[in-house]
């Protein structure tokens, strides 16, 4: 066989995510030439329709094939709904040298399977290997959840953008965090501090979501977490109580303002109610979280006589209960994050029966088990809920990501969780590219669809071509590298974030942080790092728009970790000699300087203006340090 072009040979290996459960290579090869394959489809859903025209569209451009023996024949791509399939999302695959047939028991599962063959046909151009697939779900609700109230508030285009890279890893349930970040009537005060979600944005996520059979989820934190509305001098007045109130009792306060609503005045409960009503008509979906996670302040303020007389978790079930209520007003049934009733669990069987609980944890040994064991025993429906480890991190913390969503599929499967849901923070303004999120994302969709195959280096290398273009598996090497910078430049873990981080924002004479580094790894790690700078740098045509602009996001990740360690050897310097090295100084003046550049207009190109300004004031208290470091090095 000759060939024009410089294609992955068809002997190279099956690069797909989520791997298939059954997947049985045949003698030979399915070769395409200039002329269009036949299409017969049953299905005239949509979802079917734009995948078709995807596969087409890959094998009808590019270089062409030349077989040793011509096809007699135009190859045939044909799809079928068979009712012998067991699973509604399941699908067969065959390949064989006169075409594909895909064959499902619904428009689901041919949707799912021409997401392997846009797969297949990206990864070998016009010539495919023969091979049988047979493949349904270990879980039938695989989620991503992404938060966009602790900085970031992404664009339209990036959020349909982001449905579409869901859809192709198979996910069909996406959430969305809102706190304020949303233009509730009547409340302009309440989102006038960063840039919000409109009815037309969520309507439009709504629709694509429909389109690519994924159920968009409403998410609005409706007890803890709501401090960003308590801050504000309109609504103070409803809190549970005042840190400062707190801090006099020796309690240690999360915010320097109120967390949790009172649950027992009466205008909290109407300011939910109006949230909910404004909110809630602009999704489609049944289901609705309620979130009521971390309330760690009910029952110590302005609730605590009734806390006293019917305990904290009876003051949260009788809360939970009221939302349920409100949300049934909407036709919804409720999900709630799990971790408050984990301290109550003998109130667990008083929840409302159609409340699914939502078991989160983001270590990689969190204890699944146990506590999905609890919930299974209580008879209430639940999901696992890891995360991607990227919050509070530059380029993410990649080992510990990959351990959180493998132990969270596996322990689900063996207490039959009903769902399981990948969350992707902001803490602490959402520094973090979301092209860092990419591969985290990725592997927690594979997982959740085959549990068993859970090689992290093999999705990263198959994440990496479908969703960064990287045909050659560096890219997904080089975050893995910076993906695991956390754990080699520290001399233990840090609880839920990453030590580089936290060494970016820690003042030049602090040392909190400094204490806990490993100095003589720095050094090694800088040079690890400058060794994969080529990764990022790909040749502009090679590239779709998206594409291009994750690897200026992962260049630009990059390059705040190298700024991290570098600042961070001049500050032991420092430490040791007592002065500074005013060449270093004016050196990491100018690299900060260039990154806050790039940094702010990489956001702009993902995310509305929102709260930009947090992160680049981040940069610039570093560049007072330097300046001041500078011109004392001068004198």
């Amino acid at each position: 066989m000759a060939f024009i072009g410089n294609l992955t040979a068809v002997s190279s290996p099956l690069h797909l995510i989520p791997y298939p459960k059954q997947c049985e290579p045949a003698n030979g090869e399915l070769y395409f030439g200039a002329t269009p394959p036949w299409i017969q489809t049953p299905s005239d859903d949509p979802a079917v329709r734009d995948a078709l025209a995807e596969v087409v569209a890959l094998i009808t451009t590019g270089p062409l094939f030349i077989p040793a023996e011509q096809p007699t024949t135009i190859p045939i791509i044909q799809l079928a709904l068979n009712p012998a399939i067991a699973h509604p999302q399941g699908y067969e695959l065959h390949i064989t040298r006169k075409g594909a047939i895909v064959n499902a028991k619904t428009s689901v599962g041919l949707f799912y399977g021409l997401q392997t063959l846009i797969q297949i046909a990206r990864h070998y151009g016009r010539a495919w290997p023969c091979l049988h697939i047979t493949d349904a779900p270990d879980y039938d609700r695989r989620g991503f959840y992404h938060d966009v109230s602790r900085g970031k508030v992404p664009t339209r285009h990036t959020l349909l953008w982001l449905v579409k890279q869901l859809s192709a890893l198979k996910i069909n349930e996406f959430q969305l965090y809102i706190e304020n970040v949303f233009e509730f009537s009547g409340h302009t005060d309440m989102y006038a501090s960063t840039t919000p979600l409109t009815a037309d944005d969520i309507q439009a996520v709504d629709a694509l979501c429909r389109r690519y059979h994924i159920d968009f989820v409403p998410s609005l934190t409706s007890l803890g977490h709501f401090d960003k509305i308590l801050r504000l001098p309109r609504y103070r007045h409803l809190a549970e109580i005042e840190p400062a109130d707190l801090q006099r009792r020796g309690i240690k306060t999360w915010s320097d303002a109120p967390w949790t609503l009172c649950v027992t005045d009466p205008e909290a409960k109407a300011l939910l109610t109006q949230m909910y009503a404004d909110f809630l008509p602009h999704f489609s979906s049944p289901n609705f979280n309620i979130c009521c996670d971390e309330s760690w302040d009910l029952g110590l303020g302005r609730s605590a006589a009734a806390a006293k007389t019917m305990g904290i978790g009876g003051l949260y079930v009788q809360w939970v209960k009221f939302c349920c209520d409100l949300a049934a007003r909407h036709g919804k049934r409720v999900q709630l994050w799990g971790d408050i009733i984990l301290n109550h669990p003998e109130l667990i069987h008083e929840l409302p029966e159609n409340a699914t609980l939502l078991e989160w944890g983001y270590a990689g040994d969190h204890p699944f088990d146990e506590h999905g064991k609890l919930f299974a025993e209580s008879g209430r429906a639940f999901y696992v809920c890891p995360g991607t480890s990227t919050w509070q991190s530059l380029g993410g913390r990649w080992d510990n990501a990959t351990a959180n969503l493998r132990n969270a599929a596996h322990c689900g499967l063996k207490y039959g969780a009903s769902g399981f849901l990948n969350t992707d923070w902001g803490d602490y303004g959402h520094q973090q590219t979301l092209a860092v999120s990419l591969l985290p994302m990725a592997y927690g969709a594979a997982v959740a669809w085959n549990a068993q195959q859970d090689s992290a280096d093999k999705h990263a290398v198959a994440a990496g071509l479908h969703l960064l273009g990287d045909r050659e598996g560096t890219i997904a090497m080089a975050i893995e590298t910076m993906g695991n910078v956390y754990q080699r430049i520290a001399k233990e873990p840090l609880p839920n974030a990453s030590l580089d981080f936290k060494l970016m924002r820690e003042p030049w004479h602090d040392k909190e942080f400094l204490n806990l580094t490993k100095t003589e790894s720095l050094e090694q790690e800088y040079e690890h790092l400058t060794a994969i700078c080529s990764c990022f740098e790909f040749p502009a045509d090679a590239l779709n728009p998206e594409q291009a602009l994750a690897l200026q996001e992962l260049a630009i990740t990059r390059d705040q970790i190298l700024y991290t360690l570098s600042r961070t050897i001049a500050r032991l310097d420092f430490v040791a000699n007592g002065k500074t090295n005013r060449t270093t100084s004016d050196q990491q003046i100018q690299l900060l300087e260039a990154i806050k550049d790039r940094y702010g207009n990489l956001w702009l190109q993902r995310n509305k203006q929102s709260r930009l300004e947090d992160i680049l004031a981040i940069f610039d208290q570093r560049l007072r340090e330097h300046r001041e470091n500078s011109a004392v090095a001068k004198s």
